[in-house]
């Protein structure tokens, strides 16, 4: 899940009493401009924000259609961050992020470590790296979290072409222009940009 929802926390309209719980992946917060308070998950997703109270479900243990539906031991983690200024200018995404995806360590060999590609924006993330199902270019996928317009520079390795294209890597788009290894794509609001890297 990319982006984020604005809700209200009160049932003043008929709207708002039938939304007794929301799905939110990663975290859901309550801010004022100053501060807030997040909740964050690792693989629960039932919310309800009501008045000053944040609810997660843990377990729903429905009879029907499968009557041993959650039965059984679970593993999940959760945590409370209270935080300074809004979500936008907080650090909630990213933690949220980090909880949720985890370092990998593996044995391997000392030496400079390098990855292959670097973003540099402001309200820009990296959120998939990985080779290209059918090839050996890298894709990069790159999502607007903040929900406004702004611009992000991806360094890719020297002599590369980079071209746009969809989720699935089936249609080659536009060919983005490389300067000094650098290519700088403009991104509208909640705008995910996925891009082919071959050498």
């Amino acid at each position: 899940q990319y982006g984020y929802l604005k809700r209200p926390t009160h049932t003043n309209t008929s709207w708002d009493m039938a939304r007794f719980e929301v799905a939110a992946h990663k975290y859901i917060d309550m801010s004022e401009p100053t501060f807030g308070v997040a909740m964050l998950n690792d693989c629960k997703y039932g919310h309800r924000i009501l008045d000053n109270t944040l609810e997660l479900t843990l377990l729903r243990s429905p009879t029907w259609p499968d009557p041993d539906a959650d039965m059984g031991i679970h593993q999940f983690t959760y945590s409370l961050l209270p935080h300074v200024d809004d979500l936008i200018r907080s650090d909630v995404m990213q933690q949220a992020r980090c909880l949720n995806q985890p370092p990998v360590t593996f044995t391997g060999f000392a030496g400079k470590i390098e990855s292959p590609v670097k973003l540099d924006s402001s309200n820009a993330t990296l959120e998939v790296l990985k080779r290209a199902e059918k090839s050996d270019a890298i894709i990069a996928r790159i999502v607007e979290s903040h929900g406004y317009r702004g611009k992000a520079v991806l360094t890719v390795p020297t002599g590369s072409k980079v071209t746009v294209t969809n989720l699935m890597e089936w249609i080659d788009g536009e060919t983005l222009p490389v300067v000094d290894s650098k290519v700088t794509l403009t991104l509208k609001p909640f705008e995910i940009v996925t891009v082919k890297i071959e050498r």
